[in-house]
């Protein structure tokens, strides 16, 4: 399987950036609202060199950086 050339940079909830190959990516989850208003956090999971890495990200961050059409079969509604 061929490499994407396509690089996503997130933030996760500490303001770290991470830089994310698409080919990498696993799944995406989108933070939950609860019935008190609040919300959870996006989750991205990704392969890394030992295993996996799951990336929290503030809520809404994968509906602004990611394509539900292109990602849809790795986009999770919590």
């Amino acid at each position: 399987m061929e490499r994407s050339n396509v690089i996503y940079l997130v933030p996760d909830i500490e303001g770290k950036m991470h830089a994310i190959n698409a080919s990498d990516i696993e799944g995406l989850i989108v933070a939950e609202t609860y019935e008190n208003g609040e919300t959870g956090y996006d989750t991205l999971t990704a392969k890394c060199k030992d295993g996996y890495e799951m990336i929290l990200l503030p809520a809404g961050t994968i509906e602004q950086r990611f394509d539900k059409a292109i990602w849809k079969n790795k986009y999770i509604k919590a």
